[in-house]
């Protein structure tokens, strides 16, 4: 789903949104759909799309890896410096939870410059893998999930022995998924990035620890501008009104200063819909 402003007399500037793992572009409570339709009343476009596999993509959820997803951004990225409602030269990246992640390893890639980078409580390898030494065999991991799968102490978690397949509350995962995690280093990659930063993480995320965060802001911070901005109580997707809110204001804030240079172009906006390739 592309969102524009109302009028457009000129290229706007645009952010590209990644949803997180098992997630889809609408995410929990509308939490992308609002805020797409809030950048489009300040001036902003932004793009949210379904990785492969999720939403209404197209393909299996068994095929993402997290390299396919990097390529599924190219895609998109490629898409929105087609459209002549687009600044091409004046895009923003925001990733959530696994597509924080991705946005840490897309702005690695040669062919890709993104002018501002947000991450919201992106996620980390070791959010699957825990404490494991990356030397660790993936055969061996994936040998793990499937003596977890199906016991009380890993509710949502199965094995399918049909198709092989690990199962994240029926979303199917391949080994594939696990060999590549072994192998990212997105505290590393995201350093890549050129221009300003801004990560924003719940205090009591019970799914990727507030230091993942933190060590992702450290990181940014070693080449550039960066904010580390935390929401007291704050759960993984700002799931009350209030963590929302905060989320959105302060990433608001960051996208029209480092986008728009300070302005405030408050207007309507309207939608159109991505072809089917997204």
């Amino acid at each position: 789903m592309l969102h524009l402003p109302l009028e457009v007399r000129e290229a706007v500037p645009a952010v590209l949104i990644l949803h997180g793992f098992t997630g889809q572009r609408l995410e929990p409570h509308r939490l992308f759909v609002l805020f797409s339709r809030l950048l489009a009343a300040h001036g902003i476009a932004s793009l949210r799309f379904d990785f492969r596999g999720s939403g209404e993509s197209e393909g299996s959820f068994d095929e993402m890896t997290p390299s396919r997803e990097v390529e599924d951004v190219n895609a998109a990225y490629q898409y929105l410096r087609s459209r002549p409602e687009i600044d091409g030269a004046n895009l923003g990246l925001l990733g959530l939870s696994m597509g924080g992640m991705v946005a840490a390893l897309s702005v690695a890639q040669p062919d890709l410059e993104f002018k501002a980078l947000s991450l919201w409580a992106p996620a980390h390898p070791v959010v699957w893998l825990g404490p494991l030494p990356r030397e660790t065999p993936s055969e061996h991991v994936w040998t793990m999930y499937k003596t977890r799968a199906n016991t009380p102490e890993a509710p949502g978690l199965g094995y399918d022995p049909l198709t092989d397949r690990v199962d994240f509350s029926g979303n199917p995962v391949s080994q594939d998924f696990f060999t590549e995690l072994l192998t990212l280093e997105p505290f590393q990659t995201v350093t890549r990035h050129r221009g300003p930063a801004l990560v924003v993480h719940g205090t009591a995320d019970p799914t990727v620890p507030l230091h993942i965060g933190e060590t992702y802001a450290k990181a940014l911070e070693t080449r550039g501008e960066t904010q580390f901005h935390t929401i007291p109580n704050g759960l993984h997707t700002f799931e009350t009104l209030a963590a929302q809110r905060e989320a959105h204001a302060v990433t608001l804030e960051f996208f029209k200063t480092h986008l728009l240079g300070g302005r405030d172009s408050a207007v309507s906006f309207r939608r159109s819909v991505l072809s089917d390739e997204f």
